[in-house]
């Protein structure tokens, strides 16, 4: 499993980076996956961590990073990072799970934005764009001009700048174009970061689809 994360100003500019890969038991993966992924035995052997350190490592970034707003049921103010992804309802999914599995407080946001329902949503309201074939991180790059290599998809962090790239397109193009007369453009917000974790999913090449690393 590979898990990646980009922090971003409110222009998009990146600010800090994550990536680690994390050590998983051979005999949960799919040969297959590990193909897509271009896992390389010999870079896992010297760079992979245990999921457990690499699961604190993220969760300090986020925290580094955390701009919301948040009050404990005690009544305490803490903050938490809002996260974008390609596919959150996946991603978010994994994270908490992941996270819940080791005992780990998850600094992010309950709330994920997701480049995929951007995209969806930019293509039902504006009916003169035609509509990609689906809604893939490669084929929305595609589509929008993004450079994503075949030999680059699939690698986190990769990945995750070209959904920074994906969000930056679709916002400048409905900044272009407008419905009933008033713009719908992604409204600005007033966190200065974004957090951006797409296809932990694809990066995990576990044939246990649900169940995160111990």
């Amino acid at each position: 499993m590979q898990v990646a994360a980009v922090a971003v100003a409110r222009n998009l500019a990146e600010l800090e980076h994550f990536e680690a890969k994390v050590q998983f038991p051979k005999n949960w993966a799919d040969p297959a996956a590990l193909r897509k992924v271009h896992y390389s035995p010999a870079i896992w052997r010297r760079e992979a961590r245990p999921a457990r350190q690499v699961a604190q490592e993220l969760a300090a970034f986020l925290t580094r990073h955390a701009t919301v707003d948040m009050v404990s049921a005690e009544g305490n103010p803490y903050r938490v990072a809002q996260i974008v992804a390609h596919n959150a309802a996946f991603d978010g999914a994994f994270l908490r799970n992941w996270f819940d599995r080791l005992g780990l407080f998850f600094p992010g946001h309950f709330r994920m934005l997701c480049t995929v329902q951007r995209a969806v949503w930019l293509f039902q309201e504006d009916t003169t764009l035609t509509p990609p074939t689906d809604f893939k991180l490669g084929t929305l790059c595609e589509y929008f001009g993004i450079r994503l290599r075949p030999e680059d998809a699939h690698d986190a962090l990769n990945d995750v700048r070209a959904t920074v790239k994906l969000y930056r397109a679709m916002i400048d193009d409905s900044a272009r174009r407008t419905m009933f007369g008033t713009s719908f453009a992604m409204p600005s917000r007033q966190e200065s970061s974004l957090h951006l974790v797409p296809a932990v999913g694809h990066q995990n090449p576990s044939n246990r689809p649900g169940s995160p690393l111990p």
